[in-house]
């Protein structure tokens, strides 16, 4: 699992951004305020992440502390969400 991703901030869209880990790039979904207090494009930026295993999916999200990581995972157990 990818509990933390640190490097620099490549590209970001309204729902995600894309972070390069010494070349390897990362696509992390994120919420707006998260998004909202991320720093500039070329500047280092370093989220908690958790990633979501579906059948036809997998994805990341980030979360600029660990406790929102840990409500996300707790909302993520509850069925329907």
């Amino acid at each position: 699992m990818i509990g933390k991703i640190s490097g620099i901030l490549d590209y970001r869209a309204d729902d995600h951004v894309l972070i390069d880990v010494r070349g390897v790039g990362y696509l992390v979904f994120c919420s707006d305020r998260t998004l909202a207090r991320m720093p500039g494009v070329g500047e280092a930026v370093s989220l908690y992440t958790d990633l979501v295993v579906r059948e036809d999916l997998l994805q990341l999200y980030g979360f600029p502390t660990v406790l929102e990581k840990e409500w996300h995972r707790m909302l993520m157990t509850v069925q329907g969400v």
